[in-house]
């Protein structure tokens, strides 16, 4: 009877549809989400892109490749159709842009206007609660996290305000961030005050703090085409986001920008009074050190459309000096030094950074990115040098949100033959300066085989494993533990069904995994997802599903319907079954509240875990 229920869950997808409705962040959520395993918070990236406004017929290259999915080569082609109509009549018209994903068409549709409208604004309260409902009053601190953010848009002025208590925070203003930002189109483009992030070529010294890492999405997130682009701050993370002014310029092709920064980082400090470690983890249950931080920079940059470089140029000081026994060596007083390029000739894309601290030690990347009509292909080379890195550096690699000590071949691959398309990469990477019990170098290799069976029909196939060699504990003879070398190697298989009804969507996935390290350990998970329009003003999804690993080593991930603003990627491990309800209620246009609760059972200890979410939304 089981495998006859399981059977029906994963077949029931196939039901006959008709036209399909598509929430494009939704769509983009669940693109390139989905598959990434990360222990990281990048909702940012969403909730950033809901308040992105774009004036169609006045939006240019560099505005177009501060979307993270959009690359300059896209941009190119919005801008060259946009001129060749000579302007867009109608939002409809994205549509007919060629050689654009529908993706992008969607979220230009989503995102843009012709008229520029006078006033925009969006106001967000959201908490969340884990624990016993039960006892849904008590410890505040603990159980609860809340968060309110306010975003505006008048005229040429623009401007952000966050305040969010994490876990085990006891203030409701544990942290925030806000700024004001004004745009123009003269000599002077941009002036920014408050918080915000600096990207510089592919991220070694300066990138934002979350970005797209390897998943199913396998060419854009390695081609980063960012040049001098500055941005107003309002997410959540506690120590990358710099604070205090930047200003740029623009004469003809050229631009310039200045910055400052002063901020303060949460450390802890060794018994000499040195800082032994930075607290990235932006959950400040403790009081520690705090650690002044001072920049002072700037870049320029010079753009045609199938050509850009730039220099970044900054300095940097700490408050206190570093420990020895400090795990990544952030320097004290150092000058950095980055130089970016990008060239596009015929359907070719060459791209890098080079960037250097006090010009002794050296750290590169470049790439190609190549276009066809039904191919794309793209490889990038790293190499970080082991002696420096920055706070602000988040290359794409091996290590998700860091630039430093590793050395790496990225290639990737996305073909379309009809209703099949293939996707994959294949990466290799090792870390020079490494313990014995970390890992030393390692093959990470994805592909996935999608089929689209019908105008609503899905049908998925994907493979992933990956192999690294670390230091693994052994007992001798006698009984007695070292550290030897070992391969660690991890391997995925999943069969996923996707099914879009008029006003319902079915998902279903089976995945399993093993994992060999010494022993053998495996995982399994099975779910069933459906996502459903009740009204036009209701929208519900929900999800239940089991699962089984061995330990905590051989978990699965998976990505979660959430609040608007919220990324769930959840690990799951042990022995049980989860399940929630989310439901989103718009009042108009203007308001919306959306609540979600879920719970999750593990047969190992006869255990329940829930959580509960309520969020309010204004936005006009």
């Amino acid at each position: 009877m089981r495998n006859v229920v399981l059977l029906f869950i994963v077949c029931i997808s196939f039901a006959v549809s008709q036209d399909v409705k598509v929430d494009t962040l939704e769509s983009l959520g669940t693109e390139f989400f989905e598959n990434l395993e990360i222990d990281s918070d990048i909702g940012e990236i969403i909730e950033h892109l809901e308040f992105v406004r774009i004036e169609l017929n006045r939006v240019t290259i560099d505005d177009l490749i501060e979307i993270p999915f959009i690359s300059r080569d896209i941009a190119v082609k919005i801008i060259s159709h946009r001129d060749k109509i000579g302007g867009f009549e109608s939002k409809e018209q994205v549509f007919d842009i060629p050689d654009v994903d529908d993706l992008v068409k969607l979220f230009l549709y989503r995102n843009g206007y012709i008229q520029k409208p006078k006033l925009n604004f969006q106001a967000r309260v959201r908490t969340l609660r884990r624990a016993n409902l039960k006892e849904f009053t008590k410890d505040f601190d603990v159980n609860f996290k809340t968060y309110q953010s306010a975003r505006i848009a008048f005229s040429n002025f623009s401007g952000g305000l966050v305040i969010e208590k994490d876990y085990g925070e006891r203030k409701i203003n544990d942290l925030t961030h806000f700024y004001v930002d004004y745009k123009s189109g003269g000599f002077f483009r941009e002036f920014i005050v408050g918080s915000y992030t600096l990207m510089f070529g592919q991220g070694i010294l300066m990138w934002r703090p979350v970005a797209l890492g390897k998943g199913s999405d396998v060419i854009l997130p390695a081609i980063r085409s960012s040049e001098n682009y500055v941005s107003g701050y309002a997410s959540t993370d506690e120590v990358k986001p710099l604070f205090g002014g930047a200003i740029k310029t623009k004469f003809k092709s050229f631009e310039a920008l200045l910055f400052y920064s002063k901020t303060n980082l949460p450390t802890s400090l060794d018994t000499t009074g040195l800082v032994r470690y930075i607290d990235f983890s932006g959950i400040n249950i403790t009081r520690g050190f705090s650690l002044s931080r001072k920049l002072i920079g700037g870049v320029l940059s010079f753009s045609k459309q199938n050509f850009y470089t730039g220099v970044l140029i900054y300095h940097e000081k700490f408050g206190n000096s570093f420990s020895k026994s400090i795990s990544r060596p952030f320097g004290s007083g150092n000058f950095y030094y980055g130089f970016e390029y990008g060239v596009y000739f015929w359907n070719l894309n060459f791209f890098g950074e080079v960037a250097s601290s006090q010009f002794l030690y050296f750290s590169v990347v470049s790439g190609l990115n190549a276009v066809f009509k039904d191919l794309e292909l793209v490889f990038q080379y790293r190499n970080m040098n082991s002696n420096f890195t920055t706070i602000n550096g988040n290359i794409f690699g091996e290590r998700y949100g860091e630039a430093w000590n590793e050395e790496g071949f990225y290639s990737g691959l996305r073909l379309k033959m009809g209703i099949v398309k293939l996707s994959g990469y294949y990466d290799v990477f090792k870390f020079p300066r490494s313990n014995l019990d970390a890992t030393k170098n390692g093959v990470d290799y994805r592909v996935e085989i999608s089929l689209r069976v019908s105008r609503s029909i899905e049908v998925k196939l994907m493979r992933k494993e990956k192999t690294t060699i670390k230091g693994m504990e052994i007992y001798d003879e006698f009984g007695r533990p070292r550290l030897v070398e070992g391969d660690e190697k991890r391997g995925n298989w999943r069969f996923e069904v996707e099914n879009r009804f008029k006003d319902v969507a079915f998902r279903s996935r089976v995945e399993f995994i093993r994992r060999e390290f010494g022993d053998v350990e495996t995982g399994f998970l099975i779910y069933q997802g459906v996502k459903y329009q009740a009204f036009k003003f209701l929208r519900v999804y929900t999800r239940i599903l089991f699962f089984r690993s061995d330990s905590y080593w051989s978990r699965i991930y998976v990505y979660e319907d959430d609040l608007d603003g919220v990324v769930s990627l959840i690990p799951l491990y042990g022995r049980g079954l989860r399940w929630y309800i989310v439901a989103k209620y718009n009042y108009g246009k203007n308001f919306s509240i959306q609540l979600k609760y879920g719970e999750t059972f593990f047969a190992n200890d006869e255990s329940a875990r829930n959580i509960f979410g309520v969020q309010l939304s204004v936005r006009f």
